[in-house]
């Protein structure tokens, strides 16, 4: 059983991410934008990074996060063939890169805490265009879907020129930035098992300051992650060994006991 794809005709009536609040940050950048590709496979992806200045991009939302004065080649990979969430009979969902956050809530086949997860990651003007690779190689140490992805048992898809390699998340993460020629093209989760998610924010809305989620799978073994704690998200046993960031929202020493407060919680909603 398979969910729809984004239709093309929005993939080509979308304009690249607008930052409303900085408006002459947009005008600045799309004047570095010296070209604009929309690749029809991951080989013509490859192709085009050759060119100089090459930035991938899959929904776009990230792009104004990596302004340079140097002039951008974009390759949008939205018509690469990286689309859909397909559903296996083993139990493993495999989950396109170009698929956005909104699909993913949208598609019954996603698991529960990943489908909250996904609608809590943006606003719904974002989630809509927001893509689950891209998601992923951000690598946002507050992300709540990322979280709910490792305990999934995600594994992820990295297409190279010499062939495609699949590798842990949170192997990925641990190793991120990608190289040039890197592309994620896919993400392979277990839906099987239950699971919970424990949070805490200034506000309901807001981005958690710390969240853990916790997962039995079907072969009863137990896994935990954590959000807010590291530079990525991560997979955790032991919180008292954690040494979080702090920020204006809590120190690093409050971020660990939050931690082992929300682990609690979460493996509480799995007993």
């Amino acid at each position: 059983m398979t969910c729809a794809a984004r239709p093309k005709r929005l993939v080509e009536d979308r304009p690249l991410a607008l930052p409303l609040a900085d408006p002459q940050a947009y005008a600045d950048m799309m004047k570095r934008i010296s070209a604009y590709f929309r690749p029809e496979s991951i080989g013509e992806a490859f192709a085009l990074l050759d060119g100089p200045g090459a930035v991938l991009i899959g929904g776009g939302t990230k792009l104004n996060g990596r302004l340079s004065s140097e002039p951008m080649s974009v390759v949008d990979l939205q018509l690469a063939g990286l689309g859909g969430i397909e559903r296996f009979d083993t139990g493993t969902l495999r989950i396109g890169a170009t698929t956005t956050l909104q699909q993913l809530v949208d598609c019954e086949e996603v698991p529960a805490i990943v489908r909250e997860a996904a609608r809590r990651e943006l606003p719904s003007t974002l989630r809509a265009q927001s893509t689950l690779g891209g998601t992923i190689v951000s690598a946002d140490r507050e992300s709540e879907l990322l979280v709910a992805l490792l305990v999934h048992d995600a594994e992820v898809f990295v297409a190279r020129p010499e062939g495609t390699e699949k590798m842990g998340l949170e192997v990925l993460l641990a190793h991120l930035p990608l190289a040039s020629h890197e592309i994620v093209t896919a993400v392979a989760i277990d839906t099987g098992g239950s699971a919970s998610v424990a949070r805490t924010a200034r506000t309901s809305a807001d981005k958690p300051i710390v969240v853990a989620a916790a997962r039995v799978g079907a072969d009863g073994r137990r896994r935990l992650a954590l959000a807010g704690v590291a530079s990525t998200p991560v997979l955790a046993e032991e919180t008292d060994e954690l040494d979080p960031p702090g920020d204006f929202r809590g120190s690093g020493e409050y971020r660990r006991a939050l931690a082992g407060v929300l682990v609690s919680r979460a493996i509480e909603g799995v007993s």
